[in-house]
């Protein structure tokens, strides 16, 4: 379990670093976080990667926002190339909604998994 978590970045922990980096923003604006329970998720990307593009999303989210809570969601289903986090913002008598997507899997690995790749 160890070699998994050095190798992969965990997006809960870039989640909470690019919450704390934002928090100030959404708080001057008199907006409210609310972030859904989900278990943890590993990725195969760079940490930096990762948290750049939550601070994107946090900071598109806090500028499309017109009222609280802005709702935060990690999308992680089964069968999906990649994990989703959603962040649903109110504006008028309507949400939006953003999101930011990660490749769950390498790419570059993904032909080892089949026979026709073995081959060659």
């Amino acid at each position: 379990m160890r070699a998994v978590a050095a190798s992969r970045t965990c997006l809960h922990c870039a989640l909470a670093r690019a919450l704390r980096a934002e928090a100030a923003a959404f708080a001057a604006r008199g907006l409210a976080i609310r972030l859904a329970r989900s278990e943890p998720v590993f990725l195969p990307i760079a940490g930096g990667t990762v948290y750049r593009a939550l601070r994107r999303l946090l900071r598109a989210a806090c500028r499309a926002a017109e009222r609280s809570p802005v709702k935060l969601a990690v999308l992680d289903l089964v069968g999906k190339s990649h994990v989703e986090v959603t962040a649903t913002v109110l504006r008028g008598r309507t949400s939006h909604v953003l999101s930011c997507a990660f490749p769950c899997s390498d790419v570059a690995t993904l032909g080892g998994g089949f026979a026709e790749h073995a081959a060659g």
